[in-house]
């Protein structure tokens, strides 16, 4: 099996050649690691079926847990969702680009895989110009699931991502150390009453603030926190 090949990349401001051999090989079919806007993640494409299938091989992870998805604009979104509550649109506009992954809706034709067979899609429009320059050159939305073995922590170095996937990767982009090692906030609007199933970089009470900044008290007031997305 051919080895994995690490490229240096400045996340902030990638440099051309690596953006588009990262985008060659995920419009391949093939699965890659590099620096989110926390830790390091594994991006494919999200609609290839048999690259979702190496994302799951290549972690170890189960095949009854979703995959959030990450989007290069927000315009993408309505690729993958069904349908946009207010209260994505208030979030969107308060925490976007960022780490805030927020679950819909999904649309009709959504891989039953990146959703675990869930009506809902979890989806986030990253800050990181490295992430949208791959999302928008490949021209599909990546996974956005984290580059370790499933179970294990997530990786904050090319170094850790390397030493649990290297030899099951074909391309490893390395931004050095990330700065942030905790993982996106998610909530959950695709029920009536709000919920944070992931408790994040973003807190709970940032979002109730940007919900009943916006009017939507209800839903501020109801809005549930708690730990309940499905680890690794």
């Amino acid at each position: 099996m051919p080895g994995c090949t690490r490229l240096r990349v400045n996340p902030l401001r990638p440099e051309v050649a690596v953006v588009r051999r990262g985008a060659e090989t995920i419009s391949r079919g093939g699965v890659i690691a590099g620096p989110t806007d926390t830790i390091y993640g594994l991006f494919a494409d999200a609609w290839n079926r048999s690259a979702l299938r190496r994302v799951f091989r290549i972690k170890g992870r189960p095949d009854n847990k979703p995959i959030l998805v990450l989007v290069d604009s927000l315009k993408r979104v309505r690729d993958v969702a069904d349908s946009i509550p207010d209260a994505f649109e208030v979030l969107a506009e308060a925490f976007w680009p960022g780490p805030l992954t927020v679950v819909v809706a999904r649309r009709p034709g959504v891989p039953d895989a990146i959703t675990a067979g869930r009506e809902t899609i979890a989806v986030r429009l990253p800050r990181s110009p490295l992430v949208r320059a791959l999302a928008r050159q490949a021209r599909c939305p990546l996974t956005g699931t984290s580059a370790n073995r499933s179970g294990r922590p997530g990786a904050r170095s090319a170094d850790e991502v390397f030493d649990q996937l290297g030899s099951r990767l074909p391309l490893l982009l390395d931004a050095g150390r990330s700065p942030r090692g905790t993982p996106s906030t998610i909530v959950d609007l695709a029920s009536s009453t709000p919920s944070v199933l992931r408790e994040g970089r973003i807190p709970s009470a940032a979002i109730a603030f940007a919900l009943q900044r916006a009017g939507l008290d209800r839903q501020a007031r109801q809005l549930v926190a708690g730990d309940r997305w499905p680890p690794g």
